[in-house]
């Protein structure tokens, strides 16, 4: 596979020319992810939350424009870091300096204009009630959302918002807040929020917040001058690790490094498995990983000293899934070394080896026939159970309830011998034909009874390990994921680690 590597300044002034389409990924969440928060909060220019190619030419534009050596990139230092960590001290000394005349007069007036009722709409508890209408926004904008097919006109009547009764308890403390502290001092005690009222809702506060953005920045060119110096040097220090995880994925296929979205690693069945990806929907990400053809656990983790709770899923690329299960319990470390407690809530099954593979059609057998021997010990069971019963019921045993009891009894003795029968007659067709037989012979069709029943598994999972592709699950994750995500057997037995035995 070609990728395009970074090895000096020119690289990184030649990526601006690399076709798009070549590039692993367009488009990332900064959430999720482990790396340098604020060089990503720097780089996402439209401040959407996501990084796009552009933004990344962006920030490489960025530097050469602050004429700094491309080369110099690649050999940052304790120098760079002390650099930066200045600046991050200059910044907080900002709020020490005394602002210009005409900064204090903008804040004068800035701080008057939030007094006027149209912006303080619930006068001193507006700030509060607009943080409490932000906790549930997006929820509740979901909520009215139509779905895409909807026609223009319906005969369902239009959906209303409960604001107490038959809510997800994960947005019920939030709901009841915001209607308390938002709905009810606007709208007056309602039980539930038409699409309507809660339209006439965000209107109340689109001047407050307005107001918010437009606050006067105080020494605001001094400011500005070490934001700059502040995104040059987290540009020098980082950019091409990022690179490494969004242009080429280089930090993910190398076998001694991490990519910045693998989460941590999880000990689980005598596997320590390193390709794990934080989740914020589970059905939502599993519906969309299942086409990345990877055996994927789903995990709730749990660090009960800090009652934190937090969702991951680990992909297992090496050896055999037949002892994880649902509620199965296992270990996390996380990158920060941190330890939690690990239950599997859902597993999109997928085989992981050729070995698993080989032994497949047997397993299914020998549980197909355990079932059926089950099956027909059971009903003769209850059969016999059931005669037995009416026989000692009948007080006294009258002379044809004996018979009957005589008859179902015989009945199943008769059945179990004819089994009994069918099975030793096949044994000793199969014996016979195995004596006539010289030991390579046995051998032999031993061989090509394996054959003939694991080959077409053992083939059909080959392909099927060869489709594997990482893109998929980080396409869940909210990845725009640009190429095919292969990945060798070497790397999935780097990926799941075995234990020794």
């Amino acid at each position: 596979m070609n990728v395009y590597k970074f090895e000096n300044g020119n690289d990184l002034a030649n990526l601006a020319n690399l076709d798009p389409k070549l590039w692993f990924a367009i488009s990332m969440p900064i959430k999720g992810v482990r790396f340098d928060r604020r060089m990503l909060e720097l780089m996402d220019s439209d401040h959407d939350g996501r990084i796009r190619a552009d933004e990344v030419i962006g920030a490489i534009d960025f530097l050469k424009s602050k004429g700094v050596d491309l080369d110099s990139v690649f050999k940052v230092g304790e120098e760079d870091e002390k650099a930066l960590a200045d600046v991050l001290a200059r910044q907080s000394d900002l709020a020490k300096l005394e602002p210009s005349d005409e900064e204090k007069k903008a804040m004068s007036d800035w701080t008057e204009k939030g007094r006027d009722p149209s912006v303080a709409v619930l006068g001193e508890a507006t700030a509060s009630a607009e943080a409490a209408l932000a906790a549930v926004e997006p929820a509740i904008d979901a909520f009215f959302t139509p779905p895409p097919d909807m026609p223009l006109v319906t005969e369902a009547p239009d959906v209303a918002l409960p604001l107490k009764d038959h809510l997800n308890p994960k947005y019920l403390e939030a709901v009841v807040a915001f209607a308390d502290k938002v709905v009810a001092p606007l709208l007056g005690e309602r039980e539930t929020l038409s699409r309507l009222d809660w339209k006439a809702v965000k209107g109340s506060f689109a001047a407050y917040r307005a107001w918010v953005a437009a606050k006067p920045v105080m020494n605001a060119a001094a400011k500005a001058a070490l934001d700059d110096e502040e995104r040059v040097l987290r540009y020098k220090l980082h950019i091409v690790e990022f690179l490494e995880n969004f242009v080429n994925m280089k930090r993910l296929y190398h076998v001694d490094s991490l990519a910045i979205f693998q989460t941590g690693t999880l000990r689980i069945d005598a596997k320590e498995m390193n390709l794990c990806f934080d989740v914020e929907s589970e059905a939502a990400h599993s519906a969309l990983a299942a086409k990345s053809n990877c055996c994927i656990l789903y995990l709730k983790l749990t660090r009960p000293a800090e009652k934190a709770e937090r969702s991951v899923c680990a992909v297992v690329t090496a050896g055999r899934v037949a002892g994880l299960y649902v509620g199965r319990n296992g270990v996390f470390c996380d990158r920060d070394g941190k330890y939690w407690e690990a239950v599997v809530t859902r597993i999109v099954e997928s085989q992981v080896s050729l070995a698993e593979a080989f032994w497949a059609p047997w397993k299914k057998m020998g549980e197909g026939i355990a079932a059926a021997v089950k099956k027909f010990l059971g009903e003769r069971q209850a059969k016999g159970e059931a005669a037995a019963q009416s026989a000692l019921s009948a007080q006294p045993p009258s002379e044809g309830q004996n018979s009957q009891a005589g008859a179902a009894m015989a009945s199943s003795v008769a059945a179990i011998g004819i089994g009994i029968g069918m099975i030793g007659a096949a044994f000793a067709s199969v014996m016979a034909v195995v004596s006539s037989m010289t030991w390579w012979q046995i051998l032999a069709g031993i061989a090509a009874i394996v054959v003939a029943v694991s080959l077409p598994s053992v083939i059909l999972a080959w392909f099927k390990l060869r489709r594997r592709d990482i893109g998929a699950i980080l396409n869940a994750s909210g990845w725009a994921v640009n190429r095919q995500m292969r990945f060798s057997v070497k790397r999935a037995r780097a990926f799941t680690r075995l234990a020794c035995v």
